[in-house]
């Protein structure tokens, strides 16, 4: 089965795109609700109303319990359900239980028949915590299954997913990734990551994934499992995650727990329902706590689910906007852990520039210190050093008081940027030399701090004064474009 993806749109590592499998279309970043085989508190046919257009089941559930029914109709007349189907191959009931009776040409042969179009190959997730020699186990024994399906079954109508296993073990994670490109895989999907996030190891997960995703050409998306979190969303897609699956919302309704823009809130100790999707807003907490348990946790599931499609609408929105950066770390706010994520994910900077584009139409944020590691602060510094060329013996700086009288004729004219320092007035128009908000004090020098670089490259007056040009003056059209102009790969 075909398999494509375009990139549309990109910031950061995150991007906008179009998975197109079996003549089905997602844009990405996409979360596939989970659903369980047999019974289902929502029907698929309502999830595709609320616009999912892919959802995940466990095919190794299928085929034990209704293996027949599925061989006959096919898994999208079996449950209802006409989008895209990714089917999980077993794998993660083998972290729970053990070993199960199946081989991968088992679980391959009864994905293919069935129709799914995504099928990941029968893997053993390295989990957490695990010894190393076991992480190198489950890293062989996944690989195996991989290059096995795909050698005997890489011609039928499914489009296979190869599942990197490894899990805190980054070189091991590395080599999982890079083996399953060479393989040939088109997509591959991160294991691992759930008992990770259950134990808030949220910088272990930016390491996980910058790991796989280095390891990983640009072109080929990358699926991460179990990560159905509101806050953990934005991080992930901003690292390079374009898919994910998840059960939580249906878990967490069970448990009596609301998911929330600022985290997971437990409903019995609620008074008010800070939301307005049609669940919220036609009901009150008292009125959800006297529901019984079947249906009160049908009702929270459908609110957890909007919550979620607008967590990554959301994500879509920062990517088009140029913004993904600031959303990532609003939503760090909301927990010590995932700060630490951020400052993590900061250092990973001059891999984030692969998608950022050098030019947006927004201005730029500088609200802490880690916000001087943003990766177009870096690019606009290395533009600065290539575009500074001196043709004067004199310069001034532009819209810096002084008592002297008007700036000397035929200097070259610099703005005093808060963190870049000065800047050639030529590029003040230009993203982010005179489009930067900042709430530090300048790392890029004062006035006297920026004469005496300006000294330093040859020029023998340096003196301040002149007015700013305002930009609704200037002619022409914009030298920043929208970042949807950001280049697709």
């Amino acid at each position: 089965m075909g398999l494509s993806f375009e990139v549309k749109e990109s910031d950061l590592l995150g991007r906008i795109g179009s998975l197109k499998v079996g003549g089905k279309a997602l844009e990405t970043p996409y979360m596939f609700p989970v659903i369980h085989p047999v019974n289902q508190l929502i029907p698929p046919s309502e999830l595709l109303s609320m616009g999912f257009r892919g959802l995940m089941t466990n095919s190794y559930i299928l085929m034990k319990r209704r293996k027949a029914e599925a061989l006959e109709s096919g898994i999208h007349r079996l449950l209802g359900f006409d989008g895209i189907f990714i089917t999980d191959s077993g794998g993660y009931q083998v972290l729970e239980y053990g070993d199960l009776d199946v081989g991968y040409a088992d679980v391959a042969e009864f994905q293919a028949a069935i129709g799914t179009e995504l099928a990941v190959t029968l893997d053993r997730p390295t989990g957490y915590p695990q010894r190393r020699p076991v992480a190198r186990e489950t890293v062989e024994y996944s690989l195996k299954n991989a290059r096995a399906t795909l050698a005997e079954f890489g011609g039928r109508p499914t489009a296979w997913v190869g599942p990197i296993q490894g899990g805190l073990y980054l070189d091991l994670v590395k080599r999982s990734a890079k083996a399953l490109v060479g393989a040939g895989f088109g997509i591959l999907a991160l294991g691992s990551p759930v008992q990770v996030m259950e134990n808030y190891m949220y910088s272990d997960l930016v390491d996980m994934v910058m790991a796989a995703r280095r390891a990983i050409p640009y072109s080929v998306p990358l699926h991460l499992f179990g990560a159905g979190h509101p806050l953990t969303m934005p991080l992930a897609v901003a690292l390079g995650c374009d898919t994910f699956d998840s059960a939580s919302y249906v878990l967490f309704a069970r448990a009596g727990r609301y998911m929330s823009r600022s985290g997971i809130l437990t409903l019995q100790s609620m008074k008010y329902l800070p939301c307005s999707c049609p669940v919220c807003s036609k009901t009150t907490v008292k009125e959800l706590l006297e529901l019984d348990h079947q249906r009160r946790t049908g009702a929270l599931s459908l609110h957890n689910l909007h919550v979620l499609r607008e967590e990554l609408e959301g994500c879509k929105e920062a990517i088009s906007e140029g913004r993904l950066w600031d959303l990532v770390e609003e939503r760090s706010m909301a927990h010590p852990r995932l700060r630490d994520a951020f400052l993590r994910m900061a250092r990973y900077s001059a891999d984030l520039e692969a998608g950022t584009p050098a030019m947006k139409e927004r201005g730029l944020f500088v609200r802490s210190d880690v916000d001087l590691l943003r990766p177009e602060l870096a690019m606009a510094s290395r533009r600065l050093a290539g575009a500074a060329k001196r043709s004067s013996k004199k310069a001034v700086l532009l819209g810096v008081r002084e008592r002297r009288g008007p700036p000397p004729a035929g200097a070259d004219a610099y703005l005093l940027h808060p963190h870049l320092g000065p800047v050639p007035a030529e590029l003040g128009f230009q993203y982010p030399f005179s489009q930067t908000e900042s709430a530090l004090a300048q790392s890029g020098g004062d006035a006297e701090g920026a004469k005496r670089r300006l000294r330093a490259k040859g020029y023998s007056s340096v003196s301040a004064g002149g007015k700013v040009r305002s930009r609704r003056n200037r002619r022409g059209a914009s030298p920043s474009p929208r970042s949807s102009s950001a280049r697709s790969r």
